[in-house]
């Protein structure tokens, strides 16, 4: 029997060889396709759903890039993926019903959309990363945010969350110190004391 490497024929033959197709999209969007086709493709179990109108090819990982990819069409360059949703961008869990998104203080806030909140906050750039080509908070920015805005029922078991993905709730203390003045932050200090 004769083996034959594909990679051993002349130049001139490799050209004619087919390509292997380029990979789909992993998230797909209802818009993306038709209503019908939409449902279908659930039904066949093709999609898997992600995050409200928003679905991810069955078989490919849900990961953060993923996840924060969700959120793409919403985050302008100017503002991030903060508190809750940058929580789930990080961890997984229950996604959350709407994106926040949060721009520098000052800077113009995103015009009103059903599926996003929006709110001014001082962030530096320590506290941004990009995740999927979609900025978000960091793990330790986000817990400070969390434990600030969210009450603490919803707050904690978000914060154990994050645990295994880079939290140190004893640095987010220290970075809530760091700001003695401003609201929310005795609240945020019990909350992350719970964690």
């Amino acid at each position: 029997m004769i083996v034959c490497d594909p990679s051993a024929a002349p130049a001139s033959l490799q050209r004619l060889r087919p390509r292997p197709p380029a990979p789909g999209p992993v998230v797909v969007r209802r818009d993306d396709v038709p209503a019908s086709a939409w449902t279908g493709l659930h039904l066949d179990g093709v999609l898997a759903p992600l995050w409200g109108d928003v679905a991810r090819v069955r078989g490919t990982r849900e990961d953060p890039a993923v996840r924060a990819s969700a959120f793409a069409p919403l985050v302008p360059a100017r503002g991030a993926v903060g508190r809750l949703a940058a929580a789930w961008v990080h961890a997984g869990g229950a996604p959350p019903r709407r994106v926040t998104v949060l721009v520098r203080s000052g800077a113009r806030r995103p015009d009103p959309h059903p599926d996003r909140t929006t709110a001014e906050a001082d962030l530096v750039d320590e506290d941004l990363q990009t995740v999927g080509g979609v900025l978000v908070t960091t793990v330790a920015r986000t817990a400070v945010d969390v434990a600030r805005w969210v009450p603490a029922p919803t707050a904690v078991p978000v914060l154990r969350m994050l645990l295994p993905h880079g939290l140190d709730p004893h640095e987010a203390l220290r970075r809530i110190d760091a700001h003695p003045g401003g609201r929310g932050l005795r609240t945020a200090r019990a909350t992350l004391r719970q964690v």
